[in-house]
């Protein structure tokens, strides 16, 4: 068995916004950098939820979050 090096949420860019984006995996625990209260608006990502039809259902489930598990 191979240990599990990362396991978080699957998230990507809004699908509106004008830039490119893609989906990548956010750990569960991301490390947060000391800043400011200031927005600089910088990427936002959103949690990607399962939509039954392009996912099996089951086994996911319509509107639950997607996880993500690196080996």
């Amino acid at each position: 068995m191979w240990p599990q090096e990362q396991s978080g949420y699957l998230v990507a860019g809004e699908y509106q916004h004008a830039s490119a984006s893609e989906f990548i995996c956010l750990d569960k625990r991301p490390k947060l950098r000391e800043g400011g209260s200031l927005n600089h608006d910088g990427k936002t990502f959103y949690l990607a939820e399962a939509v039954c039809g392009s996912l099996p259902c089951p086994p996911y489930v319509e509107g639950r979050e997607l996880t993500v598990s690196v080996n």
